[in-house]
């Protein structure tokens, strides 16, 4: 029996292969959405498939063939789209990015897809995100190039939600340092990061000129205005998609699918349960005792939802802690990953499969709960725990992920004023993005004047390690209660140090045991070192991270948010003597690159020309001769 999935496609490769007879009874195409209709679809089957054409109708591998074959990963950014859909509760259409290669095909039913293909190609004309990736000498080999230029796409789309002010002419109502975040976790073997960061920071409403490098629009020395005009228009649209409305086995449970991978399917499942359409798990809910964030929730919308408390805490401190909280989770993963990725699949990751997590780590050292069904009892759980119990079976569900209110966790009445220390902490080989820490940790501890002498009193101390090379993240209990009413001193801090160095000891096989053990002493000791400073006075309500002078207002001001690359000029010098030679002039093929319209003859009909992609990604023939040379030395046969 037949299966229908139904999903909008703008993607002009693909609804414009109605034509091949082969694929006239896979796609039906009306107006500008689709319906496939699949005789026994493989409900394993990614967005973007990468298993080889015989494992697969070769019809369906062409068809699903968008943008690139990436790594099965979700890690490089190669085969990101643009993913639609309708929220209902908030009535209005949520567009993020998703890794193709990791995004079930039964998981897109009701939702529209954006390629790049479907934002601009060679027959329609290109969009400024690809003439100006072109244009600032963004892309070489190109094969990363798709991926980057949806990840800006949906930075731009979903800038245009914010509220006004409106941007100038020409520009985007995205802000420079979010422009640059927008390719975080694209990553790019060759050309370098600072061309691509230009193409994205050209959109930013407040973008600098001067600060943009070498290019092919304007010469040295053009004015502001030159510059302007020069750069390919963009026009901006708050309505970028059409929406339509829609009307055992070996089962596996997903929402984002994203833990593939990280964890490779040995076997093959005969279905796939997605969670993310069931309300009960997909409900935010906050009230005096605090937040409950259900497991299906993604963690980019968990990280909203935190950020949202941060503006309505009753104290000053509270909202720090939230706002650290959230800062700490935007390190987690790439965009494209926190956007499918959510935070039951998270946590039951670290509980089950001993997944380095840094939200678990989080979680734990602020005291959050977690709701487990099982049957028809429901039962809290704190977060320690939930990591230590036996992994969930078949009869029981995580619920939701409760962040317990500050005030009630702390133990003090909402009149109390109270002094506090807290950071959190990651080491990683890169800041953001997919790289999984070395460690992570997570300090808080409540500090007062001690009224027989002038040093500093220790209370409500919660520390917290993990993704250092152990089952599960942990909370240093000794070092906490070491630390508990003790005055504050380089002797106190000296014996916490050797008792965490003790504690903190990763499991025989980790790589760098001794650098990691540091880390977390190294982080100990700078969360307290501070306060060894002459005379140093407690502000007026808490002290946070490391400068204890500091007003509270002052500590919580956002100011300028730092860029991820150095500013950087290039200054090149021409010789007309050999002109054209030396001119900046753009590569002729970096648009083809970035829309992904690469021109090859179709191996189904040799009369046809389908925009699609590079040879390597073209499927194999069923029964398909390969050549490969060798050379055979005559001594092998004397």
């Amino acid at each position: 029996m037949a299966n229908y999935l139904n999903f909008d496609i703008y993607d002009l490769q693909l609804t414009n292969l109605i034509g091949n007879s082969q694929l006239r009874q896979l796609l039906i195409s009306t107006a500008n959405w689709s319906i496939l209709v699949v005789e026994d679809i493989d409900c394993s089957l990614e967005l973007q498939d990468r298993r080889q054409p015989r494992m697969m109708n070769p019809d369906l591998a062409r068809m699903m063939n968008i943008d690139r074959y990436p790594t099965t990963q979700g890690g490089c950014g190669a085969c990101v789209v643009l993913l639609s859909k309708y929220n209902p509760v908030l009535d209005q259409v949520d567009d993020f990015t998703v890794s193709s290669c990791l995004t079930l095909l039964c998981s897109i039913n009701g939702c529209s897809i954006t390629t790049t293909e479907g934002i601009g190609n060679t027959r329609d004309g290109f969009h400024p995100i690809h003439e100006r990736f072109s244009g600032f000498h963004a892309s070489q080999c190109g094969f990363c190039t798709p991926g980057m230029c949806m990840s800006l796409f949906s930075a731009l789309v979903n800038a245009e939600k914010i509220p006004p002010p409106e941007p100038p002419l020409g520009f985007s109502k995205l802000k420079v340092s979010k422009a640059e975040k927008a390719i975080v976790g694209n990553l790019c073997r060759y050309t370098g990061y600072h061309p691509m960061a230009n193409a994205c920071k050209s959109f930013g409403a407040d973008v600098d000129m001067e600060d943009l490098g070498l290019n092919s629009f304007w010469r040295k020395g053009d004015s502001k205005d030159v510059k302007l005009s020069s750069l390919p228009s963009y026009k901006r649209n708050g309505d970028v998609l059409l929406w339509m409305e829609m009307g055992v086995d070996r089962v596996k449970v997903v929402v984002g699918n994203t833990g593939l991978g990280y964890y490779k399917e040995v076997e093959s499942y005969d279905k796939y349960i997605d969670l993310r359409y069931i309300p009960e798990l997909s409900m935010i809910r906050r009230d005096d005792s605090g937040i409950n964030i259900g497991v299906a929730i993604t963690i980019s919308k968990a990280i909203e939802a935190v950020k949202e408390c941060n503006q309505h805490g009753f104290h000053i401190e509270e909202n720090m802690v939230y706002k650290k909280i959230a800062d700490h989770m935007e390190k987690v993963a790439s965009g494209f990953i926190q956007n499918s990725a959510s935070l039951g699949g998270n946590l039951v990751m670290a509980q089950r499969n001993h997944f380095p997590s840094d939200i678990a780590t989080v979680l734990l050292a602020v005291g959050s709960l977690v709701n487990i069904m099982n049957g028809l009892r429901s039962k809290e759980l704190t977060m320690e725990e939930f990591l230590r119990r036996p992994e969930l079976d078949s009869k029981s569900i995580l619920l939701s992920v409760k962040i317990q209110d500050w005030n009630r966790l702390m133990g003090i009445s909402s009149g109390t004023r109270m002094n506090l220390l807290f950071e959190t902490n990651r080491a990683a080989p890169q800041p953001l993005g997919n790289a999984l820490p070395y460690l992570n940790a997570v300090l808080m501890a409540e500090v007062s004047h001690c009224t027989t002498s002038n040093g500093i009193i220790l209370s409500n101390c919660r520390f917290a390690f993990g993704a250092y090379g152990t089952k599960h993240p942990l909370r240093a209990t000794k070092v906490e209660e070491f630390f508990t009413g003790k005055v504050l001193s380089v002797g106190v801090l000296y014996e916490a140090v050797k008792l965490l160095g003790a504690i903190v000891v990763p499991d025989d096989g980790t790589s760098n045991p001794a650098y990691r053990s540091s880390l977390a002493v190294g982080f100990l000791f700078e969360f307290f070192s501070h306060l060894f400073e002459a005379n140093v006075e407690l502000p007026d309500g808490y002290m946070n991270g490391y400068s204890p002078l500091l007003s509270p207002a002052k500590q919580l001001d956002h100011g300028k948010i730092p860029t991820l690359l150095s500013s950087s000029m290039q200054e090149v010098e021409l010789n007309r003597q050999y002109h054209p030679v030396g001119d900046p002039i753009a590569k002729s093929r970096a648009t083809i690159q970035a829309s992904c319209s690469l021109y090859v003859i179709s191996y189904y009909d040799a009369d046809e020309l389908s925009e699609a992609v590079y040879v390597d990604d073209i499927p194999s023939p069923t029964n398909c001769l390969h050549e490969a040379s060798f050379t055979v030395h005559a001594s092998q046969f004397f």
